[in-house]
């Protein structure tokens, strides 16, 4: 079940990151776009929050949680950035450094058994990711930098998750981060704020639903199985995102990329 609903996941990330790329080229900022997610994504959660009570607040590790949702908040937003300014596959590419990450903090801070034929998976899902990115034509210009960090940031997120679900529910895993996300993001809205037209609008939900799925399903993913196995399950986004450049934006496939979604998919 684990990495079905990561496989899934990818599939709602993948929207999420096309939306958002739309939304950059139409000069919308990356606060407004993060703050329209995550207010929507409280929202659509508003049924579920009401019929869960006190439940879905209560938290026996708050400092744990607290960081995890600062962690994530700074990440998504590092994310958004550098998804509006890069090639979607690119972005994708720099963003799988936290599988590796995950794996490591996986064996470190969750002391689970990484054998070494997961390991090796990882390495080669990587350099995939390396074959596709081409290293020699990279600049690690601002989005690329935020990229990074934001990889570092969401590792570290996803194993707390991994960490925090023994205790806590998936529906109290998804509403802190929202309500922590929209209220990081609310004071940088207002910078740049323009009011979407009518069919930009429709783009802002897409965004948002596609992200409330693409969390939960996340969520649940780790609940179900190991971390370390749904970072290789991650991997599924690269050729995503590049089928979605491809179709949506016209950045070509060239041999490279064609290159390392084959070795990814293997």
């Amino acid at each position: 079940m684990g990495p079905a609903l990561c496989l899934v996941s990818a599939a709602c990330f993948t929207i999420m990151a096309t939306c958002i790329k739309f939304l950059a080229l139409r000069d919308y900022s990356e606060s407004q776009m993060l703050f329209f997610r995550t207010a929507a994504g409280v929202i659509l959660l508003a049924p579920a929050m009401i019929g869960g009570g006190r439940s879905v607040w209560e938290t026996k590790r708050p400092w744990a949680m607290a960081r995890r949702c600062i962690g994530s908040a700074i990440g998504v937003m590092l994310a958004f950035y550098a998804f509006g300014n890069m090639p979607l596959a690119t972005a994708q590419s720099l963003s799988f450094a936290r599988s590796l990450f995950v794996v490591l903090l996986a064996m470190l801070l969750l002391h689970e058994t990484v054998g070494p034929w997961r390991r090796a998976a990882v390495a080669i899902g990587f350099l995939g990711v390396l074959v596709m990115l081409r290293p020699t034509d990279l600049r690690l210009d601002a989005p690329a930098l935020a990229s990074l960090a934001s990889a570092m940031l969401l590792a570290y997120t996803i194993v707390t998750v991994k960490d925090l679900s023994r205790d806590h529910s998936t529906l109290s895993l998804v509403v802190y981060m929202n309500a922590a996300t929209t209220l990081v993001a609310l004071p940088f809205a207002f910078f740049g704020w323009r009011n979407p037209t009518l069919p930009d609008a429709a783009i802002f939900a897409l965004l948002a639903v596609s992200g409330v799925f693409a969390q939960t399903c996340f969520t649940r993913g780790l609940t179900a199985g190991e971390a370390s196995l749904m970072a290789l399950m991650d991997y599924v986004r690269l050729p995503l995102a590049a089928l979605a450049g491809l179709i949506v934006f016209g950045e070509v496939l060239d041999i490279w990329i064609i290159a390392g979604a084959t070795i990814v998919f293997a």
